[in-house]
């Protein structure tokens, strides 16, 4: 139940604080998102370094109901207003990671997640940071793409 409650929750933030004006632009953060908790999702099933609990067939269907839904949610929202200096975008990435970790924390305590051999809260961390500042950098590799075919489009670019 609780999955399910993150789940409806994760898209009802999305449809109450996306800016819908910039779907087409942050489309890739959202797909290049899913694909990555995909991976990561695998390899913690294969290693078994944590496993859900709360709904059945948890190995597979909790990883993919948070692949589609949260993730992607989180990826749009942190990308849409991410300034593009550096400074900023440490910040911003200290600040979602704070809250990102702090969920574990909760779904952690309430036993719907389990660390397994190695794996801890300061793993999470870490690789949280990482996430954050991938998926920035990769909105920050095809933007100029985008704002090119965007600015084509209307006529506003001369080569």
């Amino acid at each position: 139940m609780y999955f399910i409650v993150l789940f409806f929750a994760s898209w009802i933030w999305f449809y109450k604080k996306a800016d819908n004006s910039r779907i087409r632009e942050l489309y890739g953060v959202m797909i290049y998102t899913s694909f990555l908790a995909l991976w990561t999702d695998l390899i913690m099933v294969h290693y078994k370094l944590w496993s859900y609990h709360g709904l059945p067939h948890s190995k597979y269907l909790i990883p993919l109901l948070l692949d589609f839904s949260v993730y992607p949610v989180v990826a749009y929202l942190f990308t849409q207003d991410a300034p593009l200096a550096w400074g900023g975008i440490i910040k911003r990435v200290v600040g979602w990671t704070f809250f990102s970790v702090l969920l574990e924390w909760v779904t952690l305590i309430t036993g719907h997640i389990q660390h397994h051999k190695w794996w801890t809260l300061g793993f999470s961390l870490v690789s949280d940071i990482l996430i954050y500042l991938s998926i920035w950098a990769i909105y920050r590799l095809y933007r100029p793409a985008y704002i090119h075919n965007q600015l084509s489009k209307r006529g506003n670019f001369q080569p």
